[in-house]
């Protein structure tokens, strides 16, 4: 199957952006990550106004060809939903996700120019524990409500097969 329109989700350190520059690299689309259409600033959480978040996501959109990826539960994401060729839905393993949250934060703290705060980082651990119980469910529905097609992924062997039928 071609996807020339795709919108990864999942839980924070599942792996949303790693996947998505695979799959950049694989087909050749252009990513955008749904932190930068909706903070103007992520260090300070500037965030873009509604409309001009909307009109960002709009642009995007209207393109023949994107990756999306990121980890929302707001209603400005649903046309991303409608207009994905298929919804990929990566549910990793809460202990994974939280090595990789802890691993980026000490990556971003000792070597690299962006900020790492620990008080962020505990927070983000907290989303981590919530995805399975609460957000996976969100988007799952969502993704049947909305798009055409979904795959759910939920550990590295199934993504590596994923990438494999796509070469």
């Amino acid at each position: 199957m071609k996807y020339n329109k795709i919108f990864i989700v999942g839980g924070i350190g599942s792996g949303k952006t790693t996947l998505a520059n695979k799959l950049s690299n694989i087909l050749h689309i252009k990513t955008y990550e749904l932190d930068d259409i909706a903070y103007k600033k992520r260090e300070t959480y500037e965030k873009y106004k509604p409309k001009e978040r909307n009109k960002k996501v709009k642009v995007i959109l209207e393109k023949k060809k994107w990756i999306i990826e990121g980890f929302y539960s707001r209603s400005w994401i649903y046309p991303i939903y409608r207009k994905a060729d298929v919804v990929i839905i990566l549910n990793i393993k809460p202990s994974i996700s939280k090595k990789r949250v802890i691993l980026r934060f000490l990556k971003r703290k000792f070597f690299s120019k962006r900020k790492a705060s620990l008080k962020k980082t505990i927070g983000l651990l907290k989303y981590v524990e919530e995805y399975p119980k609460k957000y996976f469910k969100i988007q799952k529905e969502t993704a049947k409500k909305l798009s055409k097609r979904m795959i759910i992924l939920k550990n590295n062997s199934e993504i590596r097969e994923f990438l494999e039928k796509l070469k």
